[in-house]
């Protein structure tokens, strides 16, 4: 059995001042966790408990302005893992992806599933 809001009140508590997620106390924010703690609030419905808009302000911090994709932290040098883990949180916030009208939107992009982070459209392809 799981307290459910006792979780949840804990994944909450790991948003940190920078507006970003730890994945422990007392430990510094990192993209990566955006993915994890934002998915779990998700599948809970209860993601409207922590600052959406400072996480997202926190993930688009993080881009490489010089290399590309995303990285740990603002001013680390982005890699695969936190570029993957940032989108997949952004998807899940349902942050808006450039200038684009929703139409262009719901046709380039595909929610991402927060249980086994695919898409939703792969999901529904494997039947899981």
């Amino acid at each position: 059995m799981i307290d459910q809001n006792l979780l949840c009140w804990w994944l909450s508590e790991r948003q940190c001042d920078s507006g970003g997620l730890n994945g422990r106390p007392e430990k510094q924010a990192d993209v990566c966790y955006s993915w994890w703690i934002i998915s779990s609030l998700d599948m809970m419905d209860k993601v409207n408990w922590i600052n959406t808009s400072k996480l997202v302000e926190y993930i688009l911090n993080c881009q490489d302005q010089e290399e590309g994709g995303i990285s740990d932290r603002p001013g680390n040098v982005g890699d695969i893992f936190h570029t993957f883990f940032g989108i997949c949180g952004l998807n899940l916030l349902n942050h808006e992806f450039g200038q684009e009208s929703e139409e262009d939107r719901l046709r380039n992009y595909e929610d991402i599933n927060s249980t086994y982070c695919l898409p939703q459209s792969t999901i529904q392809r494997l039947h899981l």
